[in-house]
């Protein structure tokens, strides 16, 4: 009853964020391409799990690189939290009389289920390796680094730290286990199961709420930043930040995903060696970046209907609030839309002045999707779209244009 119940409402939160975002999520499944072959489909889902099995990084990178996988899945269940956990009926579901590995159990089964993208990668890593030799090393890795993760996941959402230093050990153990040979790696492989089986097993349920003295310290502490940092800011600037903060989790969650198109920018990057797609690339990654942070400007917008009562009543023009919404999602997305434009300046791919004007060719981009945003909220999604697709294809025409003249 419990999972059922649990699985309902997962469902029911999750279905109300897809018809908000089912043209988002069409436009993912026309990206599929069903005419390439199994194994390089596979090759494709599966390159954050077998990036880390290629005998070209060292151990040093493999552990960095193991530690961000899980930290993805850590934080993909924290911005599900509510939903994951019951939302409004958790109280509920703490009162029955249930053992605790029955509640355990239902919290991994619900974990799973919410992490059913994220085993995407796992599965199409399963299906390379099949194809590929020392099969069973392989396969024991993957499913480690599955345990280890999902250890990770029901510590962060239980919020006791107990184990955590099992599962360090049991990431120390597994990146080490690939540099070993063959028979010992095999036997080493076995030891970060058990570590996370055991972890899984003890990790209490996801219901256990945050300590009072925490709550109320975390609050103080948050208090006295915002008194600190709102004395020196003007009045617009501190009712943006705090119409940021009131979307906390929403702009969490952009930044989740325009971390994610970062991170594998740069990894596809890397793996070309900076070649001739590296600049197109780099172009389409901010037009993603673009498009992700453009949805700041509903939060906004709807924080200004409520507030509009009031905001009538001050001396604020129109345009100057449009100019504040503009600057605000330009700050949150160009501190990351900069990065991949830095790596290639880094890498000598481009000058310090072309890698910053591809980066300002992007501020028109965040101003002209405030207008989809603004007046045509349900067909933002494919307008918004059109609107960076046709600033791809402007801007790298231009760009070849300029590298031909010069």
């Amino acid at each position: 009853m419990m999972l059922s119940c649990r699985l309902r409402w997962y469902a029911l939160a999750t279905s109300r964020m897809l018809r908000r975002h089912w043209q988002a999520l069409s436009l993912s499944v026309l990206l599929l391409l069903p005419a390439m072959p199994v194994f390089a489909q596979s090759q494709i889902l599966g390159a954050p799990v077998l990036a880390a099995l290629a005998p070209s990084h060292g151990m040093e990178w493999r552990f960095v690189w193991v530690h961000m996988l899980e930290a993805a899945g850590m934080l993909w269940v924290l911005a599900q939290r509510a939903a994951i956990t019951g939302g409004t009926f958790a109280t509920f579901f703490a009162s029955l009389p249930a053992p605790n590995f029955h509640r355990r159990a239902v919290d991994i089964a619900v974990v799973l289920v919410a992490s059913t993208p994220l085993l995407l990668p796992v599965l199409g890593a399963a299906v390379a390796l099949a194809f590929l030799p020392q099969k069973a090393a392989n396969y024991l890795f993957v499913l480690d680094l599955l345990l280890v993760t999902l250890g990770w996941q029901l510590t962060v959402l239980s919020r006791s730290a107990r184990h955590a230093a099992l599962l360090v050990v049991a990431n120390i153990i597994l990146v080490g286990a690939l540099e070993a040979g063959e028979t010992t790696k095999q036997a080493l492989l076995v030891l970060p199961l058990l570590l996370a089986a055991f972890v899984i097993v003890r990790t209490p349920a996801a219901s256990t709420p945050w300590p009072m003295w925490s709550c109320a310290l975390s609050r103080r502490v948050m208090s006295c930043v915002r008194v600190n940092l709102g004395q020196r800011l003007s009045p617009v600037t501190r009712l943006q930040a705090g119409i940021v903060w009131d979307r906390g989790a929403g702009v969490f969650a952009r930044y989740l995903v325009m971390g994610a198109v970062t991170a594998s920018t740069c990894f596809l990057l890397r793996l070309w060696n900076f070649d001739a797609r590296a600049v197109p690339l780099t172009v389409i990654s901010q037009a993603a970046i673009a498009l992700v942070a453009a949805t700041t400007y509903r939060d906004l917008r709807a924080a200004h209907l409520r507030a509009e009562h009031f905001t009538r009543s001050l001396p604020i023009a129109a345009a100057a609030r449009l100019r504040a919404d503009m600057l605000t999602v330009a700050a949150l997305a160009l501190p990351l839309a900069c990065m991949v434009p830095l790596l290639l300046v880094a890498h000598g791919v481009l000058p310090l002045w072309p890698a910053a004007a591809l980066l300002g060719l992007a501020v028109p981009l965040l101003a002209l999707l405030y207008f989809p945003q603004r007046y045509a909220a349900r067909q933002s999604v494919l307008l918004g779209t059109m609107l960076a697709a046709m600033w791809v294809a402007a801007v790298w025409r231009a760009w070849r244009v300029w590298h031909s003249l010069i």
